[in-house]
């Protein structure tokens, strides 16, 4: 009975420890303007290229909206009028081409081709040499 009143605590404790983190909730852009004028707001995200913002309590929850084109000089403003830190979403980096692929088939080709001459010049230096030791030595022309 005890044991399955510690495991029964210890799963509630884990439960509670591993909730997910909560994602920012979608509003309307003129309800966000609201609560940037007068709410507990302590921080402030603009992401320039979706043309989002998203706000951070002080409660820690969160809310996003896009906001129409234009709009973003008003909301900056206004921002820093209460004195809200603002943060810019960098915007993403286009990614750098890696350098080519060198192959280097040339200098295989030219090894190849000055390994293909030593051997073909070790063999006509060392193939007329046997020859020679080989051959029994020229007769003597027949005198008269």
């Amino acid at each position: 009975m005890r044991r399955t009143g510690l495991l029964a605590a210890a799963l509630v404790a884990l439960g509670i420890a591993a909730r997910p983190a909560l994602a920012a909730t979608p509003v309307s852009y003129p309800q966000l303007l609201s609560q940037v004028r007068s709410g507990p707001v302590i921080r402030a995200i603009i992401n320039r290229t979706r043309g989002d913002v998203e706000i951070k309590f002080r409660d820690l929850s969160e809310w996003e909206a896009f906001y129409p084109r234009g709009a973003q000089p008003e909301l900056q403003r206004l921002l820093h009028e209460r004195h809200i830190r603002v943060l810019f979403a960098s915007r993403p980096q286009p990614r750098r081409s890696r350098p080519a692929i060198v192959h280097h088939h040339l200098r295989y080709i030219a090894a190849a081709i000055i390994a293909a001459l030593a051997v073909i010049g070790a063999a006509s230096y060392l193939y007329p040499r046997r020859r020679r030791a080989a051959r029994p030595p020229a007769a003597a022309p027949p005198g008269p």
